[in-house]
């Protein structure tokens, strides 16, 4: 993977680059991948968050280091994987008004 790429995903596709709140913005963007693994047996869906932590960890090291910062605000790539893995401990119909609202109080729909 190239440095570019590596610090797309670190920094959550784009979205830490937001100049406040990056963290926030990385867990909305999050959302739609969410979606999309949503439905996958429980142990695909962890095995996912599970290579998504080890990669991460990986990604976000690489561009520490390269942009010379230990805990740059715009790394987010854990919001990614935190929100993930907290989704899948959420019941099916709680995943999916959480999913849709992204608040954690289930009234939306």
């Amino acid at each position: 993977m190239s440095g570019v790429a590596q610090h797309i995903f670190a920094f959550g596709l784009g979205s830490g680059t937001v100049p406040w709140a990056p963290g926030t913005f990385g867990t909305l963007a999050a959302i739609p991948f969410y979606w999309m693994m949503a439905d996958l047996p429980l142990g695909w869906f962890l095995s996912i968050c599970f290579i998504a932590f080890v990669v991460g960890v990986w990604l976000c090291d690489k561009t520490s280091k390269d942009l010379g910062v230990h805990d740059h605000s715009g790394i987010v790539w854990d919001e990614f994987v935190g929100y993930w893995l907290t989704m899948a401990a959420v019941p099916f119909l709680g995943r999916l008004r959480y999913g849709v609202c992204g608040i954690s109080h289930l009234r939306c729909l």
